[in-house]
């Protein structure tokens, strides 16, 4: 099978390396009342969307009132189509470039083919289980949401590590609220600006042992940037190799008092693609 084994360049998968067959087997112990959260939000062309990323279509390919003329049976088949980027979804490393170079060091020349990227696109990323814990800064603070542009800081992160009486683990994947998914339906509020994880914030993790960082977000820091030559983006994509999931649900999850839990994720093999999306749960 093509690309079975994801072995070529850039097959490496980063910060995901801390994730082994130990780490799995302790994230399925966790669960303790089988609840599962649903993390990802429905794809259709009524959710925010930013204006460079083409918007999200379903079209008919075959309609049952015309497959079925002169038949005894009918089907119906569709076409989704637009930016891989859009609703709840993750990056892969090739999404942010720096330096004009991607993560591991490659020139973008080396690894942009006529197709897609060559090194880390999509089909080169593992399956995602493992812990997840979920660290909700707005109920540390006590409110219902962040204010947009707020930047999430180590401080921030090691209140409600202390509120939660948990401790980063290696592999862990780092689930972090903002609120900012409540501005969901109004697509202009939602593109307009938003809290998010501060770069030293998302370094301060990724030395703890994380190994993926989500947020509740479209860009998991705080937008507009407030220097695009120091973001989360570069730091964990270009820098360390983290992917970032981005748009994911997790109000349900905050106002039951979740905590921790089985992460379970497993993103589209598109070959040389930048993101795919994606319907992650959690399992506590």
């Amino acid at each position: 099978m093509d690309g079975a084994n994801s072995d070529g360049p850039g097959a490496g998968s980063g910060a995901l390396a801390r994730i082994s067959p130990a780490t799995v087997l302790e994230a399925l112990r966790l669960p303790r009342s089988g609840r599962v959260y649903d993390l990802g939000l429905e794809l259709n062309d009524r959710i925010p969307s930013n204006p460079a990323f083409t918007p999200l279509s379903l079209q008919f390919t075959h309609r049952p009132d015309e497959s079925g003329k002169g038949s005894s049976f009918q089907f119906s088949a569709d076409t989704f189509s637009g930016g891989l980027h859009i609703g709840t979804h993750m990056d892969a490393f090739v999404h942010v470039q720096a330096g004009n170079r991607v993560f591991g060091g490659a020139a973008i020349g080396e690894a942009l083919g006529p197709k897609g990227w060559t090194q880390y696109g999509m089909e080169t990323v593992r399956p995602m289980i493992g812990r997840g814990i979920l660290l909700d800064i707005p109920g540390l603070k006590g409110v219902a949401r962040l204010d947009d542009r707020y930047e999430i800081t180590i401080d921030d992160l090691k209140a409600e590590l202390a509120r939660k009486k948990l401790m980063i683990r290696q592999g862990d994947f780092v689930l972090v609220r903002t609120g900012k998914i409540q501005d969901w339906g109004n697509p202009a509020a939602f593109q307009a600006a938003e809290p998010g994880v501060g770069r030293d914030a998302a370094i301060w993790l990724y030395d703890a042992g994380m190994a993926v960082l989500a947020t509740d977000t479209t860009g998991t820091e705080p937008l507009p940037f407030a220097d695009e030559a120091a973001t989360t983006h570069r730091a964990m994509l270009v820098e360390r190799g983290v992917h970032l999931l981005e748009n994911l649900f997790l109000e349900d999850a905050a106002r039951d008092g979740a905590s921790e839990g089985l992460f379970v994720n497993l993103p589209l093999r598109i070959t040389g693609a930048t993101g795919s999306w994606i319907r992650p749960i959690l399992v506590v």
